[in-house]
């Protein structure tokens, strides 16, 4: 009989099969994890931006209007090829732009066409065609290769459909200068900005509607050109003349049945009032605050005072006398008081000055700091004001607050540096020539433009008669539904230039080639009383450019060739090294 080894059967299994389980163990539980986490993914979404700027963290307006898509949207964009670097960079953020929106919604599609890729001319030439009609102008650049000069047409541009409707945006902007580089560079910075804007008008079936008022010596279209067009991109712009009508801003429905009964409505989301120089009669302003009292909001770009330079092409010297509009009045009884002066600061933009000619009769210029012209540095404490760049202002007045139900918020002030002048005030160049005495500068910050929000009282409350006031044809109402209104005590701070008869954005500085906020502050102004507040953040978003150090990389150019090439091999190898070791050591102590 074979003797059985009782021992053998409880000896512990070799240290070869525990190996082998604890493998097929990890992957088990490996594998296990992987659909966990998928599965945890697919109901719960997130992304960990680690960048400073939080430059791919996309803001809530985009993500909302993303996910609340009810159709594929798709986007072509032509820059795509062999292009300049600086356009194959702006390319690269587009693409990563995109796939952060699709991140959030899978209809959101996407096509790169490159518009030189054509085996012949004739085809080539017909699909730029194309693109012509359809807006786009391209951008004709030069590149150098070992040989030749080539010659390109760029199209920086996407193409959005959505729903029958499309939409052309251009990639390019010039926002913060006109050099090559800073426009890539604001181009980048805009690219969620121009993404939300162009998807929101395909997706939007009504936009909000927005009305310059003439009638009492407002700028002229030439004058405000660049910021009408700029409100064209968002809102539909009109321009209105009251003449007295009832009906011009407020619309009255009578009902056919009981005509006691009258339904109000508002024209326009907002009014702007852009420089008016010449009295509003009694029943236009009635027809404004009636407006008001129904919800509506206005921005009133004012001058308590009448000054120009243009007094001062033909004389030495002008004198800013009082504005009479009657507009101050009604503004009284809202909230603010405009005062009829001059706020002259030590922070200021610089003008020319003849001061010789030159051998060839060429004028000799000289800039020198007109106080006239402050540089108001935009408060930090409200979404208009915060995040734009200095706003250049001419002959502003200062504004009071006065006891109203409406809340105030200052949105600009002068710097600490100030001194006021009061009306009538005596302007000349020749204080251009003399030194200006700091001490006199001793009146501190003045506030020049604030933001007005709540429940405003009629301007017109207690002065009708009893008759007009319960009679139902003009349905007076003596107190607003909740609105706001700005007033900017500057009615120049609207007005775009010229150069040689060619238009120049607004907030250029054709002497000093400066570019101030003035633009993005108005449209700040507009985004916020039409309830489109959501868009000002996405347009003073920045995305910090990091540049390297192209002296550093020629100078140490070899050394870390060297460590990237050498140290990957290198840390591979000792930890190669490291394992077998740890290995060898580990599974000793087992067998022993």
């Amino acid at each position: 009989m074979k003797k059985i080894n009782l021992k053998s059967l409880f000896k512990p299994s070799s240290v070869k099969a525990d190996v082998k389980k604890s493998h097929i163990l990890q992957l088990i539980l490996g594998l296990v994890l992987i659909v966990f986490l998928n599965v945890v993914g697919y109901f719960f979404f997130d992304r960990i931006d680690l960048t400073q700027e939080k430059r791919y963290t996309l803001s809530n307006s985009s993500k909302e209007l993303i996910s609340n898509l009810e159709d594929i949207a798709f986007v072509r964009c032509y820059l795509e090829g062999d292009i300049p670097s600086e356009y194959k960079k702006l390319r690269n953020e587009t693409k990563e732009m995109l796939d952060q929106f699709r991140a959030y919604n899978n209809d959101i599609e996407y096509e790169f066409i490159d518009p030189n890729n054509f085996e012949d001319v004739k085809s080539k030439n017909e699909f730029y065609q194309r693109l012509f009609e359809k807006g786009f102008n391209p951008i004709l650049t030069t590149s150098t290769n070992s040989n030749s000069q080539i010659q390109q047409y760029i199209f920086p541009y996407l193409e959005i459909t959505y729903k029958g409707r499309s939409t052309i945006v251009p990639l390019i902007s010039s926002k913060n200068g006109f050099s090559g580089e800073s426009i890539i560079n604001a181009s980048i910075q805009n690219l969620e900005y121009n993404l939300y804007t162009a998807i929101r008008s395909v997706a939007t079936n009504q936009r909000n509607s927005v009305a310059f008022l003439y009638g009492h010596g407002e700028w002229g279209v030439e004058n405000i050109y660049d910021f009408i067009s700029a409100l064209g991109e968002y809102y539909d712009v009109d321009s209105i003349s009251i003449n007295e009508k009832l009906n011009a801003l407020t619309e009255r429905t009578y009902d056919s049945v009981n005509p006691n009964i009258v339904k109000t409505r508002n024209k326009y989301d907002c009014l702007i009032v852009a420089k008016p120089t010449s009295i509003f009669s009694y029943k236009d302003l009635y027809i404004i605050d009636q407006y008001i009292m129904h919800g509506g909001k206005v921005l009133w770009l004012l001058d308590p005072l009448n000054v120009s330079m243009d007094s001062l092409q033909t004389q030495a010297n002008t004198f800013a006398t009082t504005n009479f509009t009657g507009v101050d009045d009604i503004l009284f009884r809202y909230g603010v008081k405009l005062n009829t002066n001059l706020v002259t600061d030590m922070q200021c933009a610089k003008i020319p000055i003849v001061t010789g000619q030159y051998q060839d009769n060429t004028p000799q210029m000289t800039y020198y700091p007109w106080n006239f012209f402050p540089e108001i540095n935009p408060n930090s404490n409200h979404i208009i004001s915060d995040k734009i760049s200095p706003i250049k202002m001419e002959f502003v007045s200062s504004i009071d607050t006065t006891n109203s139900n409406a809340k105030k918020t200052v949105l600009l002030s002068s710097s600490n540096r100030t001194r006021v002048l009061n009306s009538p005030v005596n302007v000349s160049l020749q204080m251009l020539k003399q030194k200006q005495d700091a001490s006199l500068f001793n009146s501190g910050a003045k506030d020049v433009a604030v933001l007005l929000e709540g429940e405003f009282v009629s301007a017109f409350k207690n002065r009708l008669t009893t008759t007009m006031e319960v009679n139902s044809q003009i349905a007076f109402k003596d107190f607003s539904d909740t609105t706001a209104m700005i007033v900017v005590a500057d009615g120049d701070v609207v007005r775009n230039d010229f150069i040689n008869g060619q238009l120049l954005p607004l907030g250029y500085d054709k002497y000093t080639r400066q570019m101030y906020g003035n633009k993005e502050f108005l449209i700040n102004c507009v985004n916020y009383l039409c309830g489109d507040e959501d868009l000002i953040p996405l347009r003073s978003r920045e995305v910090i450019m990091r540049k390297l150090d192209i002296a550093k990389i020629e100078r140490e150019k070899t050394i870390w060739q060297i460590v990237n090439v050498a140290l990957p091999v290198v840390l591979i190898v000792l930890f190669g090294i490291t394992l077998a070791v740890l290995r060898k050591k580990n599974y000793t102590k087992k067998n022993k």
